[in-house]
């Protein structure tokens, strides 16, 4: 699957990430080393993240993303994402919106053609940051059906809550 864009080339508190290989091998070097994540058949070709050759299973993203919740008071990370029904790419997110989880939710969107990816954090009852990962592969739409294409991306994310 192609990854969100989980590794911004600078970030507050973080060193600079090279693009491409530097990039790639920095980022392999702090996943593993750092936050423990088995990386099995993650291909990382560039650091920032938005390269169409990364590809990361939905496990190794979710060990990722356990990583970040569990050290975010030093990472300060989950902040840093858009903020469901407030700012960025889940602003207007129908499926967000439609679940009731404005303001709960802070993630990451990927997608290129055929496939959408929402990767991040919910915010439950009692206040805990809970990881999740969703993506969607091989959904291609017919021309002449593009109005109706959000449809059933919005009842993949409605079970959220």
């Amino acid at each position: 699957m192609p990854t969100p864009s989980f590794a911004p080339s600078a970030t507050p508190g973080s060193a600079y990430l090279a693009p491409g290989r530097a990039g790639s091998d920095a980022v392999r070097q702090i996943l593993r080393q750092q936050a423990g994540v088995d990386l099995g058949n993650t291909i990382i070709a560039d650091g920032s993240g938005l390269s169409r050759h990364n590809l990361i299973a939905p496990a190794t993203m979710m060990q990722v993303l356990q990583y970040i919740a569990q050290h975010d008071t030093e990472l300060n990370f989950i902040s840093m994402l858009p903020l469901a029904g407030h700012d960025g790419s889940l602003q207007y997110r129908a499926g967000l919106h439609q679940a009731g989880v404005d303001g709960k939710v802070s993630a990451k969107t990927g997608s290129l053609q055929g496939v959408y990816n929402l990767a991040g954090f919910i915010t439950t009852a009692s206040g805990q940051k809970m990881a999740f990962v969703q993506y969607l592969s091989g959904y291609a739409v017919e021309p002449a059906d593009q109005r109706n294409r959000r449809i059933p991306l919005v009842r993949f994310e409605s079970p959220l809550v």
